[in-house]
């Protein structure tokens, strides 16, 4: 019998033998080509902020602090500094160097917290987390009675949600089937439903309304992730769940705020004493300190940036739209969406067809990312192209002149990428 170090040892040499070649897996999702990009696809910065002035000012000050660039631009910057002072909530002592269960109403985690809850979710709550893999994982984790509750789980849901209802009974629902979960909600009964609003691994879009529907039919809970759509949809971009008009009917509304705020941070949003209660039964919470503040300012201006970033949005859809009929017409098999979604999910198949289709559009000079067990199926990785606002009209004619060249010179190699009954559009 194995040790556990000897088992341990076996199954590393097995990864890297069969997945990576030896080299581990950055050496297959890495750029073949990273000095010829100019076109970035390959991250979540939808509304293109990480660059904005208005976001990074305080960034820039702190740069400027830490002696990189001269003193003469040091003493431009401390206006910077100013507005930062200004800017900030005002706290007491460091309210942040602890578990944030101690936090009190007065710090400026929970002013924040109220602003987003209020200016852009619309929930009565908010609980700001490290991350939006700690939200879910913390939130289910804080719900699920192990082996008792029932947990109707989208197959293309987020790791973190999985992760987070493992102690549940788990129902895998076919991915945004609303007969398969109905099926299951009158074999299984109540329970909670959980679904991402806009799906990372494959650009489409949850039905907000008839999950309520179904939700209030059987009596169950539901839960939203709205990561990759807060921001981008409905008035002042509050998400899908606004947009449906369907807020008040979700129980919990989840995120990451690392993607279109730029923040590194994560939340639940809820009615305010279902919140205090999963704020004290969630291990995540309880056992994970409170946000730094250089974050939770970061976070305030991005609030602020966005609630007004209506062109932005506007941009970022006409760009998706565009991109999407153009694989759509070229007969990729891509998702169709009821709205425009920023992300296009090129299918590879096995790890070998994703790495050929990242080298076709890096010749072109455009970055995409690859996915690959265990964010995807087996063999079912694939090539992500994530739109952003600050993409040109010449950018976007690049992107679609790419999918034209991969159509017309390299269907034969990608027997996973385009529909299976398509023809050749292009001679």
């Amino acid at each position: 019998m194995n040790s556990t170090r000897e088992q341990f040892l076996q199954d590393m040499q097995k990864y890297f033998e069969s997945s990576t070649t030896g080299k581990g897996i950055i050496d297959l999702l890495a750029s073949t080509r990273p000095n010829c990009i100019d076109i970035y696809l390959d991250n979540n910065d939808y509304l293109h902020l990480s660059f904005d002035p208005r976001l990074i000012a305080d960034d820039v000050y702190q740069y400027n602090m830490n002696n990189v660039i001269s003193k003469t631009e040091k003493v431009s910057c401390q206006s910077l500094l100013d507005e930062k002072q200004q800017l900030l909530i005002p706290r007491q002592g460091s309210d942040n160097i602890m578990s944030g269960l101690f936090l009190q109403e007065a710090s400026c985690q929970y002013q924040v917290s109220d602003l987003l809850a209020e200016q852009i979710l619309g929930k009565e709550s908010v609980y700001l987390t490290q991350s939006g893999y700690v939200a879910n994982y913390g939130l289910l984790q804080a719900l699920v009675i192990p082996a008792k509750t029932h947990i109707y789980i989208d197959t293309a849901a987020h790791e973190s949600l999985w992760q987070g209802a493992s102690r549940g009974i788990i129902h895998k629902i076919k991915h945004n089937s609303l007969d398969d979960l109905e099926e299951n909600l009158r074999k299984f009964g109540s329970g909670i439903i959980v679904v991402d609003s806009l799906y990372s691994g494959k650009g489409s879009i949850a039905d907000l309304i008839e999950l309520c529907n179904l939700k209030e039919q059987y009596n169950c809970m539901l839960i939203v992730d709205e990561s990759h759509s807060i921001g981008l949809y409905g008035q002042h971009g509050c998400g899908l769940a606004s947009l449906g008009n369907v807020t008040d009917r979700i129980d919990f509304i989840t995120g990451s705020l690392a993607k279109a705020y730029c923040v590194r941070a994560g939340f639940i949003a809820g009615r305010t004493q279902e919140i205090l209660y999963v704020r004290e039964k969630s291990s995540a919470a309880i056992f994970s300190s409170a946000l730094m503040n250089w974050d939770i300012q970061r976070l305030q201006r991005a609030i602020n940036i966005i609630y007004n970033a209506d062109e932005e949005r506007q941009r970022l859809m006409h760009i998706a739209t565009t991109v999407r009929h153009a694989a759509v017409t070229l007969k990729f098999d891509v998702e169709q969406t009821p709205l425009p979604s920023p992300i296009l999910c090129l299918n590879g198949g096995p790890n070998l067809f994703s790495k050929k289709l990242q080298s076709y559009f890096e010749n072109a000079g455009v970055s995409g990312a690859i996915f690959i067990a265990p964010a995807t199926p087996l063999n079912g990785s694939m090539l992500r192209l994530t739109f952003h606002a600050g993409l040109s009209d010449e950018d976007v004619s690049r992107i679609i002149n790419t999918l034209e060249f991969i159509a017309q010179h390299h269907r034969s190699d990608l027997p996973y990428t385009f529909l299976k009954r398509s023809t050749t559009l292009l001679n």
